[in-house]
């Protein structure tokens, strides 16, 4: 792990961290006083960031990497989301009963910027619109989970994992190479399949131009053939 305070970080990261939602627009000035206790932080894989009922004294933004949001009960684990920048994490905990909801570990790497809670509550308090920019984040998560939930229920498993790759890519034509960004596991857990469905959809995504290739890689041959199987009804 390596950490660095904020106020010691060059202006690059500042201009980085101002690109995110929750900070665009401010000041570097301002950025610099509202960040004064917070720090960045570099995590290898595994590095488990909370548990479900730690106290929620901070939370995180995710600059570069994968954060995975689960909940272990019993011995089972859920995967709610594999969360990404400029994903903001633990913020609900402050706003219920000081305490997350659900515990959260990097996949692979993860770079974050750590916030103390108390003294950016104390900020939100005097400050409308940054308290509207974390409402504003909150919400932009929230439709992203409710997205989720509603392909889990819509689509099949094709069409989700056809969904997952076409998002993999900047590209919106043409032939695309894409990697699985972390393992197949994690990847099947959090569109809500078994690995061995994953495995299935992939073979059934054969029949539309995807192909399997070594080290997680998958070769697209018309991003537009799968985009419209991706949306097509009745699969």
């Amino acid at each position: 792990m390596s950490n660095h305070p904020i106020g010691h970080i060059e202006r690059g990261t500042i201009v980085e961290l101002a690109m995110i939602p929750l900070f665009s627009g401010l000041a570097e000035s301002d950025l610099r006083a509202l960040l004064g206790e917070a720090r960045t932080e570099t995590h290898a894989d595994g590095f488990v960031l909370f548990a479900k009922g730690d106290p929620a004294d901070r939370f995180f933004v995710v600059l570069d990497g994968h954060v995975e949001l689960f909940i272990d009960e019993g011995g089972r684990r859920s995967v709610l989301e594999v969360a990404k920048r400029p994903a903001v994490l633990g913020e609900a905990g402050m706003f219920v009963d000081g305490r997350y909801p659900n515990a959260a570990r990097v996949v692979g790497h993860a770079k974050l910027l750590v916030v103390p809670s108390a003294p950016f509550l104390t900020v939100l308090d005097e400050n409308f619109d940054l308290a509207r920019r974390m409402l504003g984040s909150m919400a932009m998560r929230l439709r992203g989970l409710v997205g989720h939930i509603a392909e889990l229920k819509l689509k099949s498993t094709a069409q989700r994992l056809a969904g997952f790759l076409l998002g993999l890519t900047a590209k919106t034509e043409g032939a695309a190479v894409v990697r699985f960004p972390y393992d197949k596991r994690l990847a099947a857990e959090n569109l809500g399949m078994t690995a061995e469905s994953l495995s299935r959809a992939l073979l059934r995504l054969g029949e539309h131009g995807v192909e399997s290739r070594a080290d997680n890689v998958v070769a697209i041959a018309d991003l537009a053939v799968l985009r419209t199987f991706c949306i097509e009804e009745g699969e």
